[in-house]
């Protein structure tokens, strides 16, 4: 099922179970219904206050025992259909407030549209009964004071409720960066050259993309020195359309000089994605060394840290035009504890306001999995690139790089420059 489908359907679905809850439970917790109600007032009582109150509270219990009798209650539903028993677990009798009134009241009949009739049938025999006090009719009947239970509006509002929570949920959670699964490599070109360069696995060879040898720098520009073609073998893999937020970084075993080949590799395909049309931004994670900054010569106004810990703006810290439209967010300085910035919320929202800011982010990383931030700084990461050193790395260890992230991974190993004679 399509996430489209799953964002209109399950709303939806809230919407109505909920709706018949709030109506189940309306109906099952609202009090008995009340079909209607009389009202008389004794004519005979003392003016004295406690005498009043004394004669009146007899005057009701009199009037209730009198209309609770069986052949009463038979007389007064006969033309109802409703037999004593029933009338009476419908019939109240009470005192009318502080006044010298009473009121008799029906409850929960089964046909209630019969009650003004047994009300009518009530009053005519307790007048002519001599064991009730005289009393005039003050009502023959009423109806109820307290309406039913609005439970329809109440159902509709709570369904609606529902389905905008879930909507709401669902959206939120859909603002996830979808990641990138290509197809695996098929080729044998490919293949080959993963196995012979490091020696990898099957599984591993044929998630990865080959980017070939990249040189340390580029004298005779970026298309003679790969770049170009490196590029555009990127922008393959990570799909038609963006987010595309590529971390790169070194193996192990992989040696610099007074540049690492990270920064200077991640630079150069920076350019050419830019030089290819492609609006790109380049952020130097390599907080404990950072070098993008130097490489560049730029002076930047603030950093990547200084972006999460709220001191600068996006826009202060982003040398625009850096280098062949490539922007950058560079540090200047060291930062202590590089962790504490990739697990803060800012970082992974400074990633998602720039993903819809460019075609391409580069994350220079640190070397992969050998520092606790890796997994911090590629969480929104739909692919990597790992920079091979000399050495061969040990399988195992290949399988988890490859497979730690669910979008793709691409290969790419130094070029050795060529020794002159």
């Amino acid at each position: 099922m399509s996430r489209r489908i799953k964002k209109a359907l399950y709303p939806l679905l809230a919407a109505v179970v909920t709706a018949a809850a709030a109506g189940a439970f309306c109906l099952f917790s609202s009090e008995p219904s009340e079909n209607g109600r009389a009202l008389i007032y004794f004519t005979q009582t003392d003016a004295a206050e406690g005498i009043v109150n004394t004669e009146v509270t007899r005057s009701v219990s009199a009037l209730r025992k009198a209309v609770t009798e069986e052949n009463f209650l038979t007389s007064a539903g006969a033309a109802s259909g409703l037999s004593a028993e029933e009338l009476k677990g419908s019939l109240s009798v009470e005192r009318l407030g502080n006044t010298t009134g009473a009121e008799i009241i029906l409850r929960d009949l089964p046909s209630p549209s019969e009650a003004p009739i047994i009300l009518i049938n009530l009053l005519c025999l307790a007048e002519q009964s001599e064991d009730i006090p005289p009393f005039e009719v003050i009502s023959y009947f009423d109806m109820p004071n307290t309406p039913a239970l609005p439970y329809i509006p109440i159902a509709i509002s709570a369904g609606l409720a529902a389905g905008l929570v879930c909507f709401l949920f669902m959206e939120s959670a859909g603002n996830e960066r979808p990641r990138y699964r290509p197809e695996k490599a098929d080729t044998e070109n490919d293949y080959h050259f993963a196995l012979t360069m490091q020696e990898y696995i099957d599984d591993a060879c044929r998630s990865s993309v080959s980017l070939g040898e990249l040189p340390l720098s580029a004298p005779e520009g970026l298309e003679k020195s790969g770049y170009t073609e490196a590029a555009g073998q990127l922008i393959s893999a990570s799909g038609s359309k963006p987010p595309r937020v590529i971390a790169i970084a070194p193996d192990f075993r992989t040696s610099g000089g007074d540049i690492s080949p990270v920064t200077k590799i991640t630079s150069y395909l920076a350019c050419a994605l830019a030089e290819n049309g492609h609006r790109t931004a380049l952020i130097d994670c390599c907080l404990q060394k950072p070098e993008t900054a130097r490489f560049f010569k730029i002076t930047p106004k603030g950093s990547l840290s200084d972006i999460v810990w709220g001191n600068c703006t996006i826009w202060d810290a982003l040398t625009i035009n850096a280098r062949k439209g490539v922007d950058v967010i560079a540090d200047s300085k060291s930062v202590p504890s590089p962790a504490a910035v990739f697990s803060s919320p800012a970082y992974e929202q400074l990633i998602e306001y720039l993903s819809a800011q460019y075609d391409v982010i580069l994350l220079c990383a640190p070397k992969a999995w050998d520092c606790t931030e890796w997994e911090l700084v590629t969480r929104s990461c739909t692919g990597i690139v790992l920079i091979c050193g000399e050495e061969p790395m040990h399988p195992e260890t290949a399988k988890g790089i490859l497979g730690f992230k669910q979008g793709f991974t691409a290969l790419c190993s130094v070029k050795k420059p060529q020794k002159e004679n």
